[in-house]
């Protein structure tokens, strides 16, 4: 019996998306398969981006649509990214979301996209279809070898033979790099170059460069100790302020050295047994090699960001402010500085802290935290999950760009020659800089970046402890809110642990995550047998990519920019003596012209957003939708409820604030990681 069937396609929008090529396709059902059919319209331009097309063609009664086989017969450029096709048939419908490339001279199978687990499978076509799936996938997403990633997460083997997949590329088809916004920055501050000083002083003529661009906030009251507390709990790096009841071994500080700086009666003893006193510690610095270079004429040139640790102090007025700063670990060779001390020691002191702190939050906090510790995910799920595989619709969207950015980062940032070398303390010959991140690496755990969990061990979950933090009142309704998204999605597919157990894709995932990605020993559980554990790993993983990542990226210009605030390296160690520095010596210490430059670039590009970025809150809808049961839809609303609602809450208190928090903002956190 013949059976006319109707099928829309959706071509992507994205620059170079629609084809010249000529593309057909072959329906696959339950019950066998259609002719090959050339889908051309009569004078009509087929394939354009952001077109849809529909065509009508008769065949025999094929049963169920399991997928569509497109075939791309055209040779160069014709490429065609396919968004999606849907096919009626009488009453009956079936929906088929792709978001992928078809490849000249290539076929595709795309799966019909009801969400489903292997068990679940009513047709061995459809089982043999997400087997040759995934077999392809493993081709186009090998991993680097173990020694390639030794002591970090486990990577996508990228090679010259073996290019980043058409699918993974950066915006506008290009590979991952924060090559166009560098350059564009560079240029406009090399245009008024000639307009700076000759002789560079950095504390004043940096805001000779950010005349031409914009100027940070922050630039105006930088040297205020209540600024630099503030970024303590709201600025770019806001994960380590702790809560202490005694002082750090090694850091000799007695009352007489912070005389005036406590409320009225008070010792330091009784400040810290009340609970007012936070540490901020970048121990993570310690032994890790600095910058160290010989140039061809014999000039050596040096790098320093100590291994420093802050005490900030909460105020009657509930402010924190910095209380002590030291340098170092060694309580003979390494003084405490305090407000007390000369206008030019604290000022140093202040500076050496936040390149200190500059240093471990590019390598720890952001690139490790977020960036590395995310790819083995993206990893995984790509070569394990199928397109109907529920966990993949979940995540998928939520992955783009992220292994082209990753990419990016180590070809143009963090490899030899790359610009960590020109201007960061730990680059350099000895890589000091992944030298921290694999310390770092060595020390986290997968349980370090849900947020509740971690602010309950440093100490500052409970506001009543310390009552203005930002990041944590904000954070924590966004993972509240990912959370029962992320358990709304699994629970129809994982009705029990059983569910889970038997889901061989997804065991098949957790294989080859802890065998190439993250070591077993670092993730929550030894086995994935429960589906709490799965919500709470694919929460985190999301939360990571999102939030968290938003927190350490978005303010990077805010924060870098304007140098002296926080230089990423020192030119002169650090101070080993008190009253022996004078003022107009700091220019000597913090960044060259040179250095000033990458470090303004580097922070512009780092904290820029894509023309088509999506964010969590992203109100004109999600432009690749995975699933289609009106279940998800209910669950995805929810999400967007809370989201709101966190909106809400976050502008009516940045209205009363100061200086507003507004960048774990949800309508302003991007899905994933894609800078």
């Amino acid at each position: 019996m013949s059976v006319e069937y109707k099928i829309k396609v959706r071509t992507g929008s994205r620059l170079g998306s629609g084809t010249d090529a000529d593309i057909s396709v072959v329906l696959v059902g339950s019950l066998g398969e259609s002719e090959r059919y050339v889908l051309d319209k009569r004078f009509h331009n087929d394939f354009e981006a952001g077109a849809e097309d529909v065509y009508t063609f008769k065949t025999q009664d094929i049963g169920e649509l399991l997928l569509l086989r497109f075939t791309n017969s055209a040779g160069l450029a014709s490429d065609w990214l396919l968004d999606f096709a849907d096919v009626t048939s009488g009453d009956k419908s079936w929906h088929f979301p792709y978001y992928r490339w078809v490849l000249g001279n290539t076929t595709a199978e795309v799966l019909e996209g009801s969400a489903g687990l292997p068990q679940n499978v009513r047709h061995a076509r459809m089982a043999e279809a997400r087997r040759a799936q995934l077999d392809n996938r493993k081709k186009m997403y090998p991993w680097r070898p173990a020694e390639a990633t030794a002591q970090l997460p486990g990577a996508l083997d990228i090679s010259k033979e073996r290019p980043l997949p058409k699918d993974e590329l950066y915006r506008g088809l290009t590979e991952g790099s924060y090559a166009g916004v560098i350059a564009k920055t560079m240029a406009t501050i090399r245009l008024h170059l000639p307009l700076l000083a000759d002789a560079w002083n950095g504390l004043v003529d940096t805001l000779g460069i950010l005349k031409y661009l914009e100027l940070p906030k922050l630039a105006e009251r930088w040297q205020d100790d209540h600024e630099f507390a503030r970024q303590a709990v709201q600025g770019v790096n806001p994960l380590h302020i702790t809560s202490i009841t005694a002082l750090p071994e090694g850091m000799p500080l007695t009352d007489h050295e912070v005389r005036g700086l406590l409320s009225p009666g008070t010792s330091l003893a009784e400040a810290l047994a009340a609970k007012r006193v936070f540490l901020i510690d970048f121990e993570v610095l310690e032994g890790i090699p600095m910058f160290r270079k010989v140039n061809e004429h014999g000039v050596e040139e040096r790098r320093w960001a100590p291994p420093s640790r802050c005490l900030l102090y909460l105020e009657d007025s509930q402010r924190l402010r910095p209380l002590a700063i030291q340098l170092g670990r060694d309580p003979v060779k390494d003084p405490v500085f305090t407000p007390n001390d000369s206008e030019a020691d604290w000022l140093a002191a202040k500076i050496y802290l936040r390149c200190s702190e500059g240093n471990a939050h590019q390598m720890v906090a952001h690139a490790l935290r977020t960036h590395f510790v995310v790819e083995p995910f993206v990893m995984a799920t790509m070569r394990n999950l199928p397109d109907p595989h529920p966990v993949y619709k979940l995540m998928r969207r939520h992955f783009r760009y992220t292994l082209a950015i990753n990419d990016g980062a180590r070809k143009g940032l963090l490899d030899e020659g790359g610009v960590f070398d020109d201007f960061i303390a730990t680059g350099g010959p000895d890589k000091g800089h992944i030298k921290l991140g694999q310390k770092g690496f060595q020390r986290w755990k997968l349980a370090d970046n849900k947020p509740r969990q971690d602010f309950e061990h440093r100490g500052v979950l409970d506001p009543a402890i310390l009552p203005d933090y930002p990041y944590r009142d904000d954070a924590l309704p966004l993972w509240d809110a990912l959370a029962e998204f992320v358990s709304g999605v699994l629970a129809p597919f994982y009705k029990s642990d059983a569910d889970l157990v038997n889901d061989s894709e997804i065991q098949a995932w957790w294989a080859d995550l802890i065998e190439h990605g993250i070591p077993v020993d670092k993730m929550p559980c030894a086995r994935l047998e429960r589906v709490a554990d799965l919500a709470d790993i694919l929460t985190t993983v999301l939360y990571t990519g999102s939030v968290h990542h938003a927190a350490v990226n978005y303010l990077q210009y805010e924060h870098y920019a304007f140098v002296p605030n926080a230089p990423l390296c020192m030119r002169k160690p650090p101070p080993t003596q008190k009253g022996v520095l004078r003022k107009e010596d700091i220019s000597e210490m913090i960044p060259t012209q040179s250095q000033t430059l990458w470090q303004v670039a580097i922070g512009r590009a780092l904290a820029s957003f894509g023309e088509d970025e999506e964010f969590l809150l992203n109100e004109g809808g999600w432009r690749e939708t995975y699933f289609q049961e009106p279940e998800f839809l209910a669950v995805r609303e929810r999400l967007y409820e809370r989201l709101r609602a966190q909106v809400d809450v976050v502008k009516a208190r940045n209205a009363k604030r100061d200086v507003p928090y507004t960048v774990i903002q949800a309508d302003k956190i991007p899905c994933g990681i894609t800078v």
